[in-house]
């Protein structure tokens, strides 16, 4: 997980575990139990030991999920995740990019 080893220090809580799903590189982020495409789905890991049990979670995907790292977000609206920086709000809100029906 893109460096995260278990001594390593944590992005500023609170958190959500990310990655791209093998199988089409669509963004996904982990619900508490399975890969979501919804941001505001997401576990959100409110502090340490909850982050680090994301990480666990995050080195055992190996063929599903792929780029799996924690990332910064906000609390939005009934404390859903948001996202808190530019990149995570272009990444949630799916492909830049419209390859129309050739794709």
């Amino acid at each position: 997980m893109r460096g995260m080893e278990k001594s390593s220090k944590l992005p500023k809580l609170p958190l959500v575990l990310t990655g791209n799903l093998l199988r089409d590189g669509n963004v996904v982020y982990f619900d508490g139990s399975d890969w979501t495409g919804d941001l505001s789905s997401a576990a959100l890991a409110e502090d340490e030991e909850t982050a680090r049990r994301l990480e666990i979670i995050a080195g055992n995907v190996a063929g599903v999920v792929v780029d799996t790292y924690l990332v910064t977000v906000a609390k939005g609206e009934g404390g859903r995740p948001v996202p808190a920086h530019y990149r995570e709000a272009i990444r949630a809100s799916g492909p830049t990019i419209d390859f129309g029906e050739t794709a």
